[in-house]
């Protein structure tokens, strides 16, 4: 019978973690939710002998298991993480705090922001304070904080940072309602660079706003593939319902990038509706993987019918593509991760997400 492992002493967790020849056992993870002030600081003690590519493993595996739990919580880990000397350690550190509402949280992040020397940890940063604004919003921490918070956000977007700091902070600010969000968004909207359009849309899909529409509507059918998808996560996150109908035809069309097409799924469902629910029904049928109609399963369980609307709002899709036409022609370029070689670490074997609603191009999994 397997031993229970919050039976197991926490140096016999460490002591696994540190030995390279074998893989470190999964059920050991949540040994670090929670964790006591005397296992974190045997944890401290122990990290530098564990070998970098095996911490950045532990981490990335502690963000898999966050996102299929709602009652784990490493930010006690993360924030000691925080301080490693690896910047993708760091990078996957500010994720694995994505859920947090500890408002303490912010000033180690914004620390990070304005002074760590990494292009990709600042820019995650940026990214880590996005919900907290959203926080802010909900009145859920200070308004001295959020405006804190604000400040420091629209110092960035305005600033001389690189563009992918500036980009991840318009993103976060997405979720402000401060009036000269509009204008960011617009002029970010407005560049010929679709690293900033895309950009822009993320942070329309945050604003909970339904000014951006014909914006949305258009960028679909934009060149750039990146662009294309933050278009329809805005518009499942908007739930507009004119977008159906360019969105079933985008899969009709059969569509060969699956990160699209599953972000095209995933919006329909957000949006709802009879027709939705029906294509979606009819996706199931004719699903080409068994990953793809466990994603359709968990689309359609996902849907809502809040919205009586049936999907069938008149749009001029032939109208749109020709607005589409006049951007320029991209490089398509994709901003891949650096590929990680798993020397047999914990257990991969995860269910597929729902897309990220954080942009395409920041995805560090």
């Amino acid at each position: 019978m397997p031993q229970n492992s919050n039976s197991i002493p926490f140096q016999s967790v460490l002591d696994a973690l540190v030995e390279n020849g074998k893989p470190f056992p999964a059920s050991y993870l949540t040994r670090f939710s929670d964790i006591q002030s005397s296992d974190l600081a045997l944890l401290k003690k122990t990290w530098e002998d564990v070998k970098p590519k095996r911490r950045l493993n532990l981490v990335e595996d502690l963000i898999k298991f966050n996102e299929k739990t709602t009652i784990a919580c490493f930010d006690d880990v993360a924030v000691f993480f925080l301080t490693d000397d690896d910047a993708r350690v760091r990078t996957a550190a500010i994720r694995l705090l994505r859920e947090s509402e500890d408002p303490r949280i912010v000033e180690r992040l914004i620390k990070l922001l304005e002074k760590d020397k990494q292009l990709i940890v600042r820019a995650a940063a940026a990214g880590g304070l996005g919900p907290f604004v959203l926080l802010g919003e909900l009145d859920k921490i200070s308004a001295e904080k959020l405006a804190h918070i604000e400040r420091v956000l629209l110092s960035r977007i305005t600033g001389t940072d690189d563009d992918l700091v500036r980009r991840s902070a318009l993103e976060a600010m997405g979720y402000s309602s401060r009036k000269e969000m509009v204008n960011l968004i617009s002029e970010a909207f407005e560049e010929n660079d679709p690293d900033w359009v895309a950009s822009s849309l993320v942070a329309m899909g945050r604003s909970a706003s339904d000014e951006w529409e014909m914006h949305i509507l258009r960028s679909l059918f934009h060149p750039d593939p990146v662009v294309r998808i933050e278009a329809i996560r805005a518009a499942g996150s908007l739930n507009l319902t004119r977008a159906v109908e360019p969105l079933l035809e985008l899969l009709d069309a059969g569509e060969s990038n699956k990160e699209l097409r599953f972000a095209a799924i995933w919006a329909l469902s957000e949006i709802g509706g009879e027709k939705a629910n029906a294509a979606l029904e009819s996706l199931l049928d004719n699903a080409a993987t068994d990953e793809e109609a466990d994603f359709i399963e968990d689309a359609i369980d996902n849907i809502g019918y809040g919205d009586s609307s049936l999907g069938l709002d008149f749009l001029d899709l032939d109208d749109l593509r020709q607005n589409a036409s006049t951007y320029q022609d991209s490089d398509d370029e994709l901003y891949e991760e650096d590929e990680l070689d798993e020397e047999g670490y914990g257990n991969d074997d995860y269910d597929q997400e729902p897309p990220s609603e954080q942009s395409a191009r920041y995805d560090y999994d």
